[in-house]
């Protein structure tokens, strides 16, 4: 199986859209809890109150379900290569 780890800034946006078209793809995805991040949402006057940057990692990575891989750190992401056929 292939195999992709990914990580990156704007964890709601560009590390979320990339894992879930790599799970489309069939690839095993893997997202380091601590190689992505991202910025506070500012609070919405009247609404909510700002969601602080490390919240909001957590639940982007979280909305990736059980299908990707979130629970290793990246200094422990170790992929082997297929063997030659």
């Amino acid at each position: 199986m292939r195999a992709v780890a990914v990580c990156g800034v704007m964890s709601e946006m560009c590390v979320q859209a990339t894992a879930r078209t790599a799970l489309a793809l069939g690839y095993r995805v893997v997202v380091p809890y601590d190689a992505h991040a991202t910025q506070d949402i500012p609070a919405a006057p009247g609404i909510s109150e700002a969601v602080p940057a490390a919240t909001v990692s957590r639940v982007a990575a979280y909305a990736l379900g059980s299908d990707a891989e979130t629970t290793v750190a990246a200094a422990d992401v170790t992929f082997t290569a297929p063997p030659a056929s």
